[in-house]
């Protein structure tokens, strides 16, 4: 296993025993890579010259921001311009799955979880030489966006994140 991927999955597992046992911190409302967080919904015209936006509007904006901060930390050196779309763009999707799947009953704690959950599998998919990234991405499309469900690695629902997580010892 190679040394620079142990220390990115001990900085997750890190990331992960701060989120249960400390209080999640916050960050300004985050915006990069065509991703945008924020508490409230952007008014942006839909027919513009620029593509739409990756855009989570959650009460939980400045933790989430939080959150997309320390993992671009984790992985730097290991996204570059253009993979950094697919990466962004798959905790993103993440972030929205979660919450159609949640309807309404979102939780801080399981929207962070739920994305956790998925850096720990693009992280596996880099060190296994098989994460996938369009070099052009038109219309802001990813590789995440026509992955089927039954196919996903990372996140597919809370109780798979819980029991993910359970068996790396952290009881959500």
């Amino acid at each position: 296993m190679d040394s620079n991927f142990q220390e990115k999955r001990a900085a997750l597992n890190y990331l992960s025993e701060k989120l249960l046992l400390t209080p999640v911190g916050i960050d300004k409302e985050w915006g990069s890579a065509n991703v945008v967080i924020t508490s409230h919904q952007d008014k942006r015209a839909s027919r513009s010259f620029y593509s739409q936006l990756r855009q989570i509007v959650t009460a939980d904006a400045k933790e989430l921001s939080w959150l997309f901060c320390k993992l671009g930390d984790i992985f730097l050196g290991l996204y570059d311009s253009t993979s950094e779309l697919e990466f962004f763009g798959r905790l993103a999707n993440t972030a929205l799955r979660y919450q159609s799947l949640s309807k309404n009953d979102e939780n801080q704690r399981d929207l962070l979880f739920a994305v956790l959950h998925e850096a720990f599998a693009i992280l596996d998919e880099m060190e296994s030489g098989i994460f996938e990234y369009f070099l052009v991405s038109p219309g802001n499309e990813i590789v995440d966006d026509f992955i089927e469900q039954a196919q996903r690695r990372g996140f597919v629902s809370v109780e798979e994140t819980k029991k993910f997580f359970a068996l790396k010892g952290i009881k959500l």
